[in-house]
């Protein structure tokens, strides 16, 4: 992203230096690149905010790889009923503070406080205990839980390999950026020059 934010200044750049009629500022000018190809790439595909880790997910635009945004919509039904399982367990049960956690090493869980436990259905089957409160999963909560993650693994995966390919293509363009940034940088130079001068 900071890439693509260096690369959107340079068209309106070139076309400044252009019309200098300087010879010097004329050369620099065709010495840079406008990038518009690694500008429109990365433009289409990363997101806004990117994480700061590249194999969590979360990187790429929706739109961008239909394969992608096809595994995104299949888990969104598991996502959905994971997340109105706590309500309609709360109705189910009467067990009015049970709550529907998650956390990497255990996964999915449904936790009661220990006031409780006299409500807890037969279909709940113990996961780990805690000070004050067990955690328990359901058959059908193990289920789509395997779907959700194994989903989100697959998700993570095709998002770093879209991201590898994007690098890759970048890399293509690795002299085109160091000249245009040797360009930039002795435009910088005299443009500090001019600045002190006047």
């Amino acid at each position: 992203i900071a890439l693509r934010n260096s690369i959107f200044v340079l068209p309106d750049m070139k076309s400044e230096l252009a019309s200098c009629g300087d010879a010097l500022l004329e050369k620099l000018e065709a010495g840079i690149d406008a990038l518009t190809e690694i500008y429109e790439l990365i433009d289409r595909a990363i997101v806004e905010e990117p994480p700061f880790t590249i194999k969590e997910g979360g990187l790429i635009q929706s739109g961008y790889s239909e394969e992608l945004d096809q595994m995104k919509a299949s888990i969104l039904d598991g996502q959905t009923w994971i997340a109105g399982l706590e309500a309609t367990e709360r109705e189910r049960t009467g067990i009015k503070n049970l709550k529907v956690g998650f956390n990497k090493v255990f996964g999915y869980y449904i936790e009661v406080t220990k006031s409780y436990f006299n409500l807890i259905p037969e279909n709940y089957i113990r996961k780990q205990t805690l000070v004050n409160c067990e955690r328990f999963i359901t058959p059908e909560l193990k289920e789509v839980e395997s779907v959700v993650l194994n989903a989100e693994t697959k998700i993570n995966q095709l998002e770093y390999e879209i991201f590898s390919e994007i690098r890759t293509f970048i890399q293509g363009y690795i002299g085109a950026i160091q000249r245009t940034s040797a360009a930039v940088s002795v435009l910088d130079v005299l443009t500090s020059y001019a600045e002190v001068s006047s």
